[in-house]
């Protein structure tokens, strides 16, 4: 697939399995295997967030709603700004520590749309990018595409830093390690926090 896209924020911490799009073994909210309908990329909390096409701002909002029915501070998507690109395609930014634009608004990839952070169903601060195959509000795999099909291609093995702020690092080392999927619930003990789930 070509596209003219952009990276939101350029990567720059090491890539986790739990990162990357389709089946987790493992979830970090949900503790069992489900399906991921976007690509996670580690960020410093507060990294600028670009669209990656031009569009207009269809949801700019929190949402903590998961498939699982749960409607809470610590799930979802957090928040999450939406975008319908000029090319028909939805995306969605999601896990936003800060919201900079609102429904309406018309964006191209100088704008600024928010600022990253780990609100809502996120561990480790991260931007989750999920692109939808068209403008609906379906999300997983049957409705989206791996945005390492659409983005410039990166050699994403060649992503070396280390993520260090604790307390999420603790947990981020566990999923880059050789046993990404051995994790559970008491290796998150910020995981109700709103000083940290934000």
């Amino acid at each position: 697939m070509e596209s003219n896209y952009i990276w939101p924020i350029k990567p720059k911490y090491k890539v986790a399995e739990h990162d990357k799009y389709g089946i987790r073994k493992n979830h970090y909210v949900l503790f069992k295997e489900r399906a991921h309908s976007g690509f996670d990329i580690t960020a410093d909390i507060g990294t600028e967030v670009h669209p990656i096409a031009s569009g207009r701002v269809l949801l700019a909002e929190f949402d903590g709603t998961t498939t699982e029915g749960f409607d809470a501070f610590n799930d979802g998507y957090g928040n999450k700004v939406e975008i319908l690109n000029d090319d028909g395609r939805r995306v969605v930014y999601g896990h936003l520590r800060e919201i900079l634009v609102k429904p309406g608004d018309i964006v191209n990839t100088e704008t600024i749309i928010g600022k990253t952070g780990s609100s809502g169903g996120s561990r480790v601060p991260h931007l989750h990018l999920e692109i939808r195959k068209e403008n609906t509000e379906e999300t997983g795999l049957a409705y989206t595409i791996n945005p390492l099909e659409l983005l410039p291609k990166i050699d994403l093995s060649s992503l070396k830093e280390e993520f260090t702020l604790e307390p999420y690092a603790t947990l981020w080392r566990k999923l880059v390690s050789d046993k990404p999927w051995e994790f559970t619930k008491e290796d998150i003990p910020y995981s109700e926090d709103k000083n940290y789930i934000r």
